[in-house]
């Protein structure tokens, strides 16, 4: 018996499959007694010798942990191995590329096949610097917080979407909760992510991550897989509801309009494992910093933090509220800040002139055609023939133009000027209908229109496929925004320009844009540099004037086709001398850097004065560059011309008080002049040392310092032997006036001076500036004499009242709560469970084939009329019907005796012939239970009750 059970045993062990070991290891309600019989299969005598040492039937905590090691090992091999052979069948043996499989690729990560094969049909071959080094830190195990920092289009959404889809295991969880949280500051954004998610977890069996709420499919293998919530404003609370209700997995937010529907619903987070912020500094700085308070304090302490930025100042003092627990910091591209494949250039404007310049850039530079596209033109050629839509987006044209403004006045005065001169435009701004806002961007990514003009909203995040020029058309207020802008372009080693307009205003911004960048300001460049000059430095430079004239005129003939130019001129003006007042300040260096460049103007070629031609415009045209030159010469002496009379001496000849004046005037600055070059030159020979006696000074030569006396003054280190310094100051330990690396912290700080009461803040002078004594000083009630009361801090709340923003800019507080959800909830009929619990029926019946609602009402046929020509002929016929059925009622009850009800048998007594995802679940739920309590007290309560009549005596 013994050996029989051995040999038994053994061929188990022999015949599990991995097929088998991979749909228990994925099940999320594995039992305890599988989970022994599967370590048993993959250790086996091994475990059957601790069994017998310990001498009990159960193994110790420490061996269990260590077949919980084993065992996630085996499936870690297990999906490397079938990971490599997903990619030789999607790929071919011979066509794949070096660094696909092997170390450093997503194989060797031990995703899942199903995933990686959904990895490789949408093109991610290789994992980028941020994924290579996110993703397996991520699946680690226990989790870990993580930081992650990298420039723009680095791949940072990626980093977070496929451990989220691997931990989940690509399946949907029946209890009610969602699991994962990813907040986002944009609607676009969100949007985007939501596609990214469901395209990579449409590769778990057949079926596709579908969206909670959407209507149910045929395929019963498609509700098996993941559900996506999406939860932004400018959308129905209604549907939100309803999505809500259908338990999905994983929830893509903006904080606002996630905090009203908790509040609204009373929802409960405790079941979050993964929380996601990405675009962390936008998120904060964007005011939501109540929100995101109230909807961390929702959720168990037992998450899983992400903050993903692609710019993260030092400290990270700005997310200390994000309540990170040991974080692990992934920090990349801190030094290029941008991508090296970026060429910038930019160019010296004046406000009034803007207009004119961006027809030049787009005709003369750029060379945006004017009208519709080819594209467009196809899609309607398509849709007529039926076709439909493209399976897969159309990617966008060289030309496709992204316009940056300041406001949603700038966007909409740009877009009927660009429209009035037979421009495709599309446009994108805040306060956009979410639908308009799709419609606009996939016209624009689908190529229907060349040019897309959008504020801030769109800056982060956001990708759209080989676009390759950005204009700044209002020279950003900080580097951060300035890094967020072009990184809409240059992504994914891709080549990309970005053009921006630079008033004499904006030209401190420039400066800290310098500082903030590490690069030099040249106006300039050689011949044989080419392109590479252009991000490598800061080129500043003018159009040209003579062109710049007619396009100027161009707009002035604008005005007269279309007669709203004008009022949206003036609607933009207005708008602006706002935006001026609210934006930021530059640093006091870089004022005074913008003033004394603004004074020699031509040298660093700025608008209104007689500078060169921007080099970009002479790119491949030798002769014109030549002819530039002669122009520059030609204007430098024009410019050193000084005559040999002035106004006052010409016809005089002399002879008047004023020429006799200007004479003695002339003889003076010429001595002064001759004295110049002498102090020049006796000042350059003293500190070249010559050994000359000193004027009226002794005659004897003057002593030298020797090298040990200018290295402790000056801090000259010189090498000596194997390159030891001769000065004592150790640089490590030495504390300069000026911190190092300051320029870089205020160009990723969030906090620049944009508010009075931050200015007010920062021009403090506090000598007991600790952070206990700031703390309450921020705590403190001050007077607010606008509002006529105490207020707390910078005035957010009052009486310790935490508001927050609607989408209308109404300030509530954020427990507000309008009654909505219970309203709808009447009215749908629909029971929220709590977390765990099952979900219920109605999205389960949805998602698995079934009807949610049933009509068996039957309607009476109205009466005969007796006055009709055919009444005895119709009651002749309804006799005869009603004598059928009532015979064939009772044929049917008699053949009825079997089991099903089919061919004789009975129909089931349970079931009554459902199938069993039909059934309706015999537990019940907590309101149930409830409501059949309420009931039985009320009956109770009713036979106890005295009788109304006074009993006989």
């Amino acid at each position: 018996m013994v050996k029989a059970a051995a040999l038994k045993r053994k061929r188990s062990t022999d015949d599990l499959d991995v097929s088998d070991l991979e749909s228990v290891s994925s099940r999320p309600d594995v039992e305890p007694d599988g989970e022994i019989d599967i370590a048993s299969a993959l250790v086996g005598s091994k475990r059957q010798k601790t069994a017998i040492d310990d001498g009990v039937g159960q193994v110790d905590e420490d061996d269990d942990e260590h077949l919980q090691d084993i065992i996630r090992e085996s499936i870690a091999k297990r999906d490397k191995k079938g990971g490599t052979e997903v990619l030789k069948q999607v790929k071919g043996k011979n066509k794949m590329v070096k660094g696909e499989v092997g170390g450093g690729s997503f194989q060797s990560m031990g995703l899942y096949p199903w995933l990686l094969r959904s990895l490789t049909l949408q093109g991610y071959r290789t994992p980028t610097p941020i994924q290579r080094l996110a993703i397996p830190s991520l699946l680690t195990s226990p989790p870990r917080d993580l930081v992650g920092m990298a420039r723009t289009g680095s791949g940072k959404s990626l980093a977070y979407m496929v451990p989220l889809i691997q931990r989940l295991g690509g399946r949907h969880s029946t209890a009610f909760g969602a699991r994962a949280l990813i907040l986002l500051p944009a609607r676009e954004l969100a949007l985007q992510i939501l596609k990214v998610g469901k395209e990579l977890a449409r590769g778990w069996h057949a079926g596709e991550g579908d969206h909670a709420g959407e209507k149910s499919t045929e395929d019963s293998k498609k509700s098996q897989g993941l559900r996506w919530g999406l939860v932004v404003g400018g959308e129905g609370m209604d549907e939100q509801f309803e999505m809500i209700t259908n338990n999905p997995d994983i929830i893509i937010a903006t904080p606002g309009r996630l905090l009203h529907l908790i509040v609204e619903m009373n929802l409960d987070l405790k079941s979050v494992q993964y929380v996601v912020f990405d675009e962390a500094d936008r998120l904060f700085e964007m005011g939501f910093e109540t929100a995101l308070t109230e909807i961390l304090g929702r959720l168990p302490a037992s998450r899983q933090t992400l903050l993903f930025s692609a710019t993260l100042p030092k400290s990270l003092v700005e997310f200390a509220k994000a309540g990170l627990q040991n974080p692990k910091l992934v920090r990349l591209d801190a030094e290029t800040k941008i991508s090296t494949e970026l060429r910038m250039a930019f160019f010296s404007v004046k406000q009034a002139e803007k207009d004119a310049s961006l027809f030049f850039l787009l005709r003369n530079i750029i060379g945006v055609p004017l009208g519709r596209s080819k594209e467009e033109e196809k899609d309607e050629a398509s849709d007529k023939k039926g076709k439909g839509k493209s399976k897969f987006d159309r990617v966008t044209a060289p030309h496709q133009t992204l316009i940056f403004a300041a406001t949603k006045h700038h966007v909409e005065y740009l877009t009927q000027l660009l429209r009035t001169a037979d421009y495709s435009v599309s446009q994108i701004y805040g306060s956009l209908d979410q639908s308009a806002r799709t419609q606009q961007m996939e016209e624009f990514r689908r190529g229907h229109t060349n040019i897309l003009v959008v504020t801030d909203v769109a800056a982060r995040g956001i990708d759209i496929p080989v676009l390759e020029n950005v204009v700044n058309y209002d020279f950003p207020q900080g580097a951060r925004v300035f890094v967020h802008r072009v990184g809409r372009t240059a992504r994914a080693g891709r080549t990309g320009w970005a053009w921006s307009f630079v008033t004499n205003t904006e030209l401190p911004y420039l400066l800290d844009l310098q500082l903030f960048l590490a690069r030099p300001v040249k106006t300039d460049i050689p011949t044989t540099s080419g392109d590479d000059a252009y991000a490598e430095s800061l080129i500043l430079g003018t159009f040209e004037r003579t062109r710049l004239d007619e396009e100027v005129e161009f707009v002035r003939s604008l005005d007269e086709e279309n007669h709203n130019l004008p009022a949206l001129r003036e609607v933009m003006r207005k708008g602006h001398s706002m935006y001026e007042r609210s934006k930021g300040k530059a640093s006091q260096a870089s004022y005074k850097r913008a003033k004394d460049m603004i004074k020699e103007g031509a040298k660093w070629g700025l608008a209104g004065s007689e500078a060169g031609v921007h080099p970009v415009l002479l790119r491949g045209k030798e002769a014109d560059r030549q002819e530039d030159v002669a122009r520059k010469a030609l204007l430098q002496k024009v410019n050193a011309f000084r005559p040999a009379e002035t106004v006052f001496e010409i016809g005089s000849r002399g002879k008047t008080a004023s020429a006799q004046l200007m004479k003695d005037r002339r003889k003076a600055l010429d001595k002064a002049i001759s004295r110049t070059p002498v102090a020049t030159t006796s000042a350059a020979a003293q500190a070249d040392g010559d050994d000359e006696p000193e004027a009226g000074g002794s005659g004897e030569p003057v002593a030298m310092a020797d090298e040990e006396e200018i290295a402790a003054v000056f801090d000259v280190s010189s090498k000596k032997g194997k390159g030891k310094a001769t000065s004592f100051r150790d640089e490590e330990f030495y504390m300069s006036y000026h911190q190092a690396g300051a320029d870089t912290e205020k160009g990723y700080s969030l906090r620049d001076g944009a508010s009075f009461v931050e200015q007010a803040r920062n021009a403090t002078f506090d000598l007991t500036n600790d952070e206990v004594l700031a703390a309450q000083k921020r705590a403190q009630l001050t007077w607010d004499k606008k509002k006529k009361k105490y207020v707390k801090g910078a005035g957010e709340g009052a009486d310790n009242v935490k508001l927050v923003k609607t989408e209308s800019g109404v300030r509530l507080p954020a427990t507000y709560r309008s009654g909505r959800f219970d309203e709808w909830k009447a009215k749908s009929k629909v029971y929220l469970p709590r977390v765990g619990e099952a979900e219920p029926e109605t999205a389960r019946s949805k998602h698995f084939g079934g009807t949610k609602f049933k009509h068996n009402k039957i309607v009476a046929a109205k009466p005969l009329d007796k006055l009709s020509k055919d009444f005895e002929r119709k009651s002749r016929q309804l006799s005869k019907k009603g004598a059928a059925a009532a015979g064939g009622d009772a044929g049917s009850q008699s053949r009825k005796s079997g089991p099903g009800g089919k061919k004789g048998f009975a129909a089931s007594k349970r079931h009554g012939g459902k199938s069993a995802g039909r059934v309706k679940s015999e537990l019940k739920n907590v309101a149930q239970i409830r409501k059949d309590r309420k009931l039985s007290e009320q009956k109770k309560a009713k036979n106890a009750r005295a009788p109304r009549r006074k009993g006989r005596r």
